[in-house]
């Protein structure tokens, strides 16, 4: 019995499920937890789900289809153990902030993920690296489970695939990919007004957070580096949020002649967390050298230092992959 039979096995008999987001959840995370929500609900078996999430959802996902459904983790109408604990789109399960503890309180969890850097901390895992997104591996469980997929489920599940491919820019869309997301189109998600929600709906915070970040950026290694970098005053001077920040990785990986582009954020308690996005190196090794994770072109970390080392040794790594990188093309 394959991962997937043994999934589908335990969510058939559960009669409780909660549901993790990760936390700074994005819109694979959060569309993808939804629509599985939408899924097991449908179940006769199942008599409570609940989805946690231990951040704020971001502004621009608020559309969602449900997303009002769900919980902190200190919300006192949620069980202390639930028959089942499923993670969607987590790649390890120090992600899950602070709600690791009702997961570990669940009792039989399954992991359903992407992630290349995941290396399975359920009882049962799920991991797809050859999806574009978890919304992909979540689809797969419509039919199997006897579920029944409705418009809800095709506007979380589209805004899940349209954001972990960029638009269906990335070398992760597949033929698969779009076949899965023309069924959704044809279940009633929007393609039109998803995309503009996502990529052309913008606070004026975020706009004038985006622009100072991209006029203020730092290019080494004849323009094959970039980064930018943004402390907490910034966020106050321009009264922007976290999330403002979505996009500005990629923008300056755009940039002409760019082979790896960086973001550091300095957080609230002085640590700095990074998003990379490269072109053609591998930024999953390189996050990972510091206890991140991710993608082969698209991965991130947390530094437990102030943002001004985190950026010299950071550099000083990416410097030495790209070098490498150089001597093997």
């Amino acid at each position: 019995m394959d991962s997937l039979e043994k999934a589908i096995k335990e969510i058939k008999k559960a009669k409780s499920i909660i549901i993790f987001h990760h936390i700074a959840p994005d819109g694979d995370s959060l569309g993808s937890a939804l629509a599985l929500r939408g899924i097991v609900k449908q179940l006769d078996n199942v008599e409570i789900v609940d989805n946690i999430i231990t951040n704020y959802v971001p502004e621009l996902y608020e559309y969602l289809p449900d997303v009002h459904a769900l919980k902190k983790p200190d919300d006192t109408s949620l069980y202390e153990s639930y028959d089942l604990g499923i993670t969607v789109d987590c790649a390890s399960k120090d992600r899950l902030g602070e709600a690791e503890g009702l997961f570990n309180n669940a009792k039989k969890t399954i992991c359903i993920d992407h992630h290349p850097s995941n290396k399975g901390f359920a009882d049962i895992n799920i991991i797809g690296t050859e999806a574009s997104a978890a919304g992909e591996l979540v689809y797969r469980l419509i039919e199997p489970l006897g579920a029944e997929l409705n418009e809800n489920m095709a506007v979380n599940l589209y805004t899940a695939i349209l954001t972990d491919t960029g638009g269906f820019k990335f070398e992760n869309t597949s033929a698969e990919t779009l076949r899965i997301c023309a069924n959704l189109i044809e279940a009633g998600a929007n393609p039109a007004e998803i995309y503009r929600r996502c990529y052309e709906i913008k606070s004026l915070a975020m706009v004038k957070l985006h622009a100072r970040v991209i006029d203020r950026a730092i290019t080494t290694e004849d323009n094959k580096i970039i980064y930018g970098v943004i402390k907490r005053k910034t966020f106050e001077e321009l009264d922007a949020t976290d999330d403002c920040i979505d996009g500005i990785t990629e923008a300056l990986r755009q940039v002409k002649g760019v082979e790896v582009a960086m973001v550091f954020k300095e957080t609230l308690k002085k640590t700095t967390r990074v998003s990379f996005r490269s072109n053609r190196i591998n930024v999953c090794t390189i996050a990972g050298y510091f206890g991140g994770g991710g993608h082969k072109l698209a991965a991130g970390c947390l530094l437990e230092k102030k943002i001004d080392e985190a950026i010299e040794d950071v550099l000083s790594v990416v410097k030495k992959q790209l070098h490498k990188s150089e001597v093997h093309v």
